[in-house]
């Protein structure tokens, strides 16, 4: 496992792309005889296979986090609260359409506040026994046995099934008090493993939960005054969510947006900064801070904008894996990571593009199985510019031929672009990062990133860092 062109997480102000460690990771760099520059492996994952990859990356002195496993059971609850969430949120879709706006306060009718408040208590009544259910001294013994560089502590999940179902304070009316006793039970958890002997020159990471910048705030208040130095929180469900929002409210005042934009936008930037301010009232030093599920390529400046510039930074996804394998996509590197999928680049090329081999697993590929758009724009024209379609892509032509690394007709080819799709992904998110946080004023370098990104085109994803850039103007300590 090489890992002379990759860089550690050894400094304060850096922002690494953490890996997830998975056969899918490592047999795609194997070909460079590279690797990313860390890794982290789910208690839940762990095999005699896994723990032989975890040993490699530790001989490799590479930065290997402990994960604790709370994924499946998350996703075991929203599945028992699914339907009911669901009718809800679609009573609100129907108030909203009527309204034209999000509706909040006495905007929703007081029995449907009853019903989701009674929904969210039923949720998180199920979170915390499905969470207390957990083996504790097994789960920790698990995660030692990776021999961990950074291991994430034992947390209270039902937060994040709340924002998952889409129950928000809004709807249920639910004050801040009853996100923090969440976060008190995480605090718990967290000490509990800090103090043990055998974490002794681990780094434990305390995993808080918040669904706004308010409950953020307080969240960061308590862990600083908890003594916790590296922190994480989980960001699948807030990366996930396709809902829209057109306000957002800091302390008791509530800004409205010109247009509604993606609330995982608004959602990201809220946290993050309600916990770094959070911290700095409280007299806190975060050290160190991870996000457990965000690998979205437009959400990273947000992250490195958002925390100040003395923590460092690390985040991990499986999303690079997932968006190559399932959904066929390249992260485009001359547009900021912007997701491309093979059909969308063939029709790129076709129409007299091309695509940018800037890594050198794309460049590997090229070298060994050819690239010839001029024989595509041939085929293309021969067939009177046909609508490109994913058939196209898969039976053999001499399209599939001129263009291998973004068609599936041949099985073996297909197994080394799939691949190759998931090493590039990783090799963009990790030079992304590397970059955003490569000076001691990440956070003005990661707004400057924000506002090329708004500038270069107007996009429903441009939208949400606009709104980002909003949350960003009325959290700033200095204005307040």
């Amino acid at each position: 496992m090489g890992t002379s062109s990759l860089s550690r997480t050894n400094n304060r102000t850096g922002m690494t792309f953490v890996a997830n460690l998975r056969s899918e990771t490592i047999e795609a760099f194997a070909a460079q005889e590279a690797s990313l520059a860390a890794y982290l492996l789910s208690s839940h994952r762990v095999s005699p296979a896994a723990l032989e990859q975890a040993r490699l990356v530790r001989d490799a002195n590479l930065p290997l986090f402990a994960d604790n496993g709370t994924k499946p059971l998350i996703d075991q609850v929203i599945d028992k609260f699914q339907h009911d969430a669901k009718v809800i949120s679609a009573q609100i879709r129907e108030i909203r359409h009527e309204l034209g706006h999000v509706p909040r306060g006495q905007e929703i009718p007081a029995i449907l506040c009853q019903r989701a408040n009674e929904l969210a208590a039923e949720v998180v009544e199920h979170a915390t026994q499905v969470s207390e259910a957990v083996d504790t001294e097994q789960l920790l013994a698990a995660q030692l046995s990776m021999a961990p560089t950074d291991l994430i502590a034992q947390e209270d999940f039902a937060t994040a099934c709340l924002i998952a179902l889409n129950l928000e304070r809004e709807t249920t009316h639910w004050p801040i008090p009853r996100i923090d006793s969440r976060n008190r039970r995480s605090l718990r958890l967290w000490r509990r493993i800090a103090e043990d002997a055998r974490c002794q020159g681990i780094r434990v990471y305390a995993v808080l939960s918040a669904m706004d910048y308010n409950t953020a705030r307080s969240a960061g208040r308590l862990a600083a005054r908890a003594g916790v130095t590296h922190a994480a929180i989980g960001m699948a469900g807030v990366a996930s969510d396709s809902s829209a929002v057109d306000f957002f409210v800091v302390h008791t005042a509530s800004f409205s947006l010109d247009k509604p934009a993606p609330r995982r936008y608004i959602r990201l930037a809220q946290l993050l900064r309600g916990i770094t301010n959070g911290y700095a009232e409280a007299g806190g030093d975060l050290h160190r801070f991870h996000c457990l599920g965000l690998g979205a390529p437009f959400m990273m400046p947000v992250l490195a904008a958002a925390l100040d510039d003395t923590t460092a930074i690390t985040t991990d996804a499986t999303s690079p894996i997932h968006d190559a394998v399932r959904d066929h996509v390249f992260y485009d590197p001359e547009h900021a990571g912007d997701r491309a999928s093979t059909r969308e680049i063939v029709v790129r090329i076709v129409n007299g593009g091309n695509w940018p081999f800037m890594s050198p697993f794309t460049q590997a590929f090229r070298d060994q199985f050819g690239h010839d758009p001029e024989s595509a724009r041939r085929w293309f024209a021969s067939l009177d510019q046909p609508h490109i379609t994913k058939a196209h892509l898969r039976t053999p032509s001499i399209l599939t031929q001129a263009l291998p690394l973004f068609c599936e007709a041949e099985p073996d080819t297909s197994r080394v672009a799939s691949k190759t799709r998931i090493a590039h992904n990783h090799w963009f998110l990790n030079r992304l990062t590397r970059e955003l946080g490569s000076t001691a004023e990440r956070r003005d370098k990661a707004l400057l990133a924000i506002h090329d990104l708004v500038a270069s085109k107007k996009t429903i994803t441009t939208r949400g860092l606009v709104g980002a850039l909003s949350v960003f103007a009325e959290t700033n300590p200095r204005r307040r």
